[in-house]
């Protein structure tokens, strides 16, 4: 019950476009770091919930009904069962919020910021430096690429246990 209450939250909040909760986030937080930290924060709360909430329904439950025979308690059956059953559909929640949250920095400093590479691309724009304006976008896809791989190296290491489970024999 709690779990379906939960869900319609989710499901509601997460309807509601990031760039659209900008405005709201100047007038209350005003323009600056606070407001990007509050728009990253809530538009990558979302897919990480989500995926979170999909990999615990989707724990097998052989392995609780097997824990809670061997006497394992509710914290126990959390932090040695679900969270690692759940762990990779969290990490393809973290992957996720890791390109929204790239791109959401972008916008917000587009809309609401004197500084920072989406200024940086949106001023040499309306400058016509067009050379510059290409710049600033090779090195958000440079940025980008980077995260991205930084992210899957330490995923690799993280879940290493679970791609050995997965691995299809020869």
């Amino acid at each position: 019950m709690v779990c379906d209450a939960l869900e319609v939250i989710v499901e509601l909040l997460r309807a509601i476009p990031p760039p659209a909760v900008i405005p709201v986030a100047i007038v209350f937080l005003g323009v600056g770091d606070q407001m990007k930290v509050f728009i990253i924060l809530f538009s990558c709360a979302f897919p990480i919930l989500v995926n979170t909430m999909d990999g615990v329904r989707n724990v097998d439950p052989v392995l609780i009904r097997t824990a809670r025979t061997f006497g394992l308690a509710r914290g126990g059956l959390i932090w040695k069962v679900v969270l690692p059953a759940a762990s990779p559909f969290i990490m393809t929640g973290l992957r996720i919020a890791l390109a929204i949250a790239l791109i959401l920095v972008v916008i917000s400093e587009m809309v609401g910021a004197t500084s920072g590479i989406g200024y940086f691309i949106l001023d040499s724009q309306r400058s016509f430096k067009i050379p510059q304006m290409y710049a600033g976008m090779l090195v958000l896809a440079l940025l980008g690429y980077t995260l991205n791989r930084g992210f899957l190296l330490a995923d690799a290491r993280l879940m290493a246990w679970h791609k050995g489970l997965t691995a299809r024999p020869r």
